[in-house]
């Protein structure tokens, strides 16, 4: 099963980098969360009897207080494997030698932000030293880089050299306000004026498009892209797939953090995880992860085909060493020249 472990806090949480597309920028109070109950969480996963992915999000965790304690905990179960989401300007090198590393059971997702940096070059090279000391260690990495306008002129350079080197490259959309958590009024003011207008491909040039279309999967470019609903649809989350708060507070996903979607506490001793699929409750399903799991017969075929997903083994609670594997740029831009014989994408 999937496993969102928000340790150190949800987008209030530390983070060494200041991302001016972050809206957890916009917030005053980043801190770190870690409650230090190695014991008491270990006894908690433990309870749910199921091999784990866990995926640490939020803030940057590697930088986060108890962040090897987390990793040491998740090492000491076979059947646990760990997916950081992470900056990648901490050396890497400590992650390597835990039992984690040596296993082969952690991934890293490493996003590059050349405008979260004091200096672009020099962070550009530590991003490299760091992806190449993962990469030496065998240790399973993909990037990304966020769909920014104002950082989009710089993509071809990164590109260049991430192909050259084999490593697998996503674009995420950029999150903007017709999304609930930054929709207020309050947050439009201080933002570029281009940020507050409504989500629509036409905003961009072809070229653009082109890049976030060339390395992104059918159903993100489906729900993440173009934006078709997804209220109502079968989803795994509260079943297959749950969000863990610092307080141990269980939600369904990423998404559905409200208090109407709180599922108990995973200290509880008779927190149960649902055993039926539920009905996606939001309009936009925000996690890369999270639409993996909604049932979309349409995408089924074309998603399997760019996809390595470790979710259909994780549902049977068998052992899985196997990461996300986003589709090389190389598959996507094949792809892309196939499905532009069926419609215009731009």
């Amino acid at each position: 099963m999937f496993l969102f472990w928000q340790f150190n806090g949800d987008n209030r949480s530390f983070c060494n980098q200041h991302c001016p597309y972050c809206y957890g920028r916009l917030r005053k109070t980043y801190r770190h969360y870690w409650n230090g109950k190695v014991a008491e969480w270990r006894k908690a996963f433990e309870r749910l009897n199921r091999g784990i992915y866990f995926v640490f999000s939020y803030g940057e965790a590697m930088g986060a207080h108890g962040f090897y304690e987390c990793v040491d905990l998740i090492g000491e179960h076979p059947h646990w494997v760990l997916n950081i989401l992470t900056n990648l300007s901490y050396s890497p090198e400590r992650l390597i030698a835990s039992r984690l590393g040596r296993e082969k059971r952690v991934f890293v997702s490493a996003c590059w932000h050349p405008l979260g940096v004091d200096d672009r070059v020099k962070g550009w090279e530590n991003f490299k030293r760091n992806l190449l000391m993962l990469k030496e260690a065998g240790i399973p990495t993909h990037t990304s880089m966020v769909w920014y306008r104002p950082q989009i002129k710089w993509f071809p350079e990164y590109f260049d050299w991430l192909d050259k080197n084999d490593f697998r490259v996503k674009v995420r959309r950029f999150i903007h306000p017709k999304y609930p958590l930054v929709v207020r009024a309050s947050l439009r003011r201080i933002l570029p004026k281009w940020f507050a207008g409504k989500f629509v491909l036409e905003d961009y040039t072809k070229a653009e498009r082109g890049y976030l279309y060339a390395s992104s999967s059918p159903s993100v470019i489906k729900y993440g892209i173009e934006l078709e609903p997804t209220y109502g649809t079968p989803c795994l989350a509260g079943k297959d797939m749950i969000l863990v708060e610092c307080d141990g507070d269980v939600k369904l996903c990423a998404d559905c953090v409200g208090h109407q979607h709180r599922l108990g506490n995973i200290f509880d001793e008779n927190f149960k995880l649902n055993n039926n699929p539920t009905k996606c409750p939001t309009n936009t399903c925000g996690g890369d992860y999270g639409l993996l799991h909604l049932f979309d017969e349409k995408l089924g075929t074309p998603a399997n085909k760019l996809w390595d997903d470790p979710f259909i083994s994780q549902i049977e609670n068998l052992p899985q060493t196997s990461p996300v594997a986003y589709p090389h740029r190389k598959e996507m831009l094949k792809w892309l020249e196939e499905i532009k014989k069926e419609r215009s994408l731009f």
